[in-house]
Parts: structure tokens; sequence; C-alpha cells
């Protein structure tokens, strides 16, 4: 019997490698010999066991890459030897949503992570219609990153950003960068990111945007250089209490507010009157929805480029110290790569 490596987090601040048994692929079920998986922002939730919406014990990771080793029966898109990354879902394909094509509002969606499929591991198992062939020009590890660039593809979409707005990004972590880029893509031509690390907001800076210092004196300046008024759309990708009301206060009357960051505890949520009172619209996001394909359309194109974002690799067997490189604001980490 063959057995191979999947990562668990079994208690607050524990991960553990577990071994568990490799099996032939079901039918229409592909298995994928993992070559890069990426460490989310979400995932510290997890890890930390302040995540909302996850109860330890659970697998984790759901970023990844690889090559197809073996496909079940009834596989015709992708065959062995086949370069592929993976949306991490499982859904019904029932439902009024799913029959309606918007597979991300599945009234039974589930993620692959909580189910008992790792990316932390040395194999995968996918069904076929979530798997998607890598162009030849790009890597496995931008591969890896495709699952939080579609994540941000698709807010961007909803964000409905226009030649000549103005956007501010609340953060400068992964997400937060990748909303800069792509709201310069969309042809935003003032695009402000406000965060804390230098090296990150240098990144910025490279990406097209106007890097700023996170602080209410940053807010009374793109205020003021917007004419008073405020930007059309402002992205809040930290979770935290502070940047949520700093979203609000940055947009200007009829402006959008895009909440992307996970929040771990409630707070006042006052600022809501004035965007009530403004008539900004509040938008959430979270997930994707056929955007994987606009991703990998991206990278290929080379409009929008996610390998500055890596910043630490690790071997799997390290996948505690690369937790913990995460966390660590010393470390200035963006995106971990861990390689089986």
């Amino acid at each position: 019997m063959e057995m191979f490596r999947r990562a668990e987090i079994t208690a607050a601040e524990t991960i553990e490698l577990k071994q568990v048994e490799k099996r032939a692929p079901e039918p229409g079920e592909v298995l994928i010999k993992i070559k890069a998986s990426a460490v989310c922002g979400s995932d510290m939730h997890i890890y930390s066991g302040r995540h909302p919406y996850v109860k330890l014990p659970t697998t984790i990771g759901h970023e990844l890459s690889g090559v197809v080793e073996a496909a079940g029966a009834e596989v015709k898109g992708v065959k062995p030897g086949d370069r592929v990354c993976v949306e991490p879902l499982i859904t019904c394909g029932t439902c009024h949503y799913c029959r309606r094509g918007r597979y991300d509002y599945c009234e039974n969606l589930r993620l692959k992570y909580r189910s008992g499929n790792s990316a932390y591991a040395d194999y995968y198992y996918a069904d076929e219609q979530w798997v998607h062939k890598l162009p030849d020009n790009v890597s496995f590890d931008e591969g890896a990153l495709m699952e939080p660039l579609a994540c941000t593809v698709h807010a961007a979409i909803k964000a409905g950003i226009r030649l000549c707005d103005s956007v501010c990004v609340m953060g400068d972590g992964p997400i937060a960068l990748m909303l800069a880029r792509l709201s310069v893509v969309s042809g935003a031509t003032r695009v402000y990111v406000l965060g804390l690390l230098e090296r990150n907001l240098e990144l910025a800076k490279q990406f097209g945007a106007i890097p700023m210092k996170s602080c209410m004196e940053s807010i009374e300046e793109i205020r003021r250089q917007t004419g008073g008024r405020g930007v059309d759309v402002a992205f809040e990708a930290v979770g935290a209490p502070a940047t949520f009301n700093q979203t609000i206060s940055v947009v200007k009357r009829g402006g959008k507010a895009v909440i992307f960051g996970i929040f771990e505890q409630d707070f006042n949520a006052r600022p809501l009157v004035d965007a009530m009172v403004r008539e900004v619209e509040v938008i959430g996001t979270s997930s994707y929805c056929w955007d994987f394909q606009r991703g990998l359309e991206l990278v290929a194109s080379g409009r929008v480029d996610v390998k500055p974002l890596i910043t630490h690799r690790f071997k799997l067997e390290d996948v505690k110290v690369a937790m913990d490189v995460k966390r660590d604001p010393s470390q200035q980490p963006l995106k971990i790569i861990l390689e089986p």
C-alpha cells in the first residue's frame, strides 16, 4: 500500500503531516502530483483557531499546481503529464444558483481543504471540471497563485473599475497588491495602496500604484488629491475594524466599497450609517466564478506578474516553520511556496 503526506491542523497552532493512503482516481477524478502550493492568509486564521467558519481539526491548503499523474475513467479534458492548477471547490451542480452558472453561490458549496483534501501534501485529488491546464509560459509557482489571483479578479470585476477611475486599496499584503495591479490594468489612473511595510509599498509602486503609509493623514491626502470627494472605488483587504472604517470614509458619494478581508471579531459598524447617507455601495467579495481562466490569461499575456509576490520557499516537511514565518511580521512574508 503506497502512502503520501498530507497536512492537518489538529488544534490551534498545531499542524501535522499525516500519512494517508494513495488510491487510484475515481471516475471523473484526477490525481495530481503537487509541484507547488502556497500559504494563504486565510490559512493563518485557521491555524490560529480563529477562522469564523472553520472548525478544527481540518486539512488545510487550497492554492496549488502540479502534474496530472493519473486520470480516472470518463476524464477527457486532461491526461497524465499535463501541467495544471485547481479550483478547490465542491459544488452540487443542481441547486438554484448552480443551474444558472453561479457556482460560487452554490447552496451546498464546500471547499476541498475542509473536506479532507489538503494542498499541503504530496498528492491532490480533484474532479476534472475544476482542473485547469497551465499555459506553457506559466510556471508551477505562478500556477499555485492562480487561486488568490482569481479571487482578486472576481473582486475587481465586481468593483466595476472604469477608465480614469481612482482606487484606494487598504492593505499591502498579497491580495491587496494583486488588487492594486488589477486596478491599474483595468484602467484606473490613480491607485493608492495604504500599508505599513516599506518593502511591500515599494512593490506596490512597481505595480503602478501610489504607495502611502496607512494612517488618517493619508486618507486626508487622498481626499485632497481627489478634489475633496474621495475615490471611486476602495478595497478593504486587511480584515480589521480600523481599515473597514477607513475604506468607507475614503469613498466618494455614490462610490463603491469592496470588502475582502476576513474579520475574526465583531466590531462597531457605525460607519455603515455614513455609507447609507452618502449612498456608498458596500460590496462583499470572497470567491470566484469563471475567474481562473481570466487569471491564467492575465499572467500568460504578461499583463499581471505574480512572481514578485513570492518571498519565501520551504519544503513540505517544514510546513510548521512556513506557518510561523507567515504570521511573523518581522519576516515580511508575502506568498510562501511549499514544495513536496
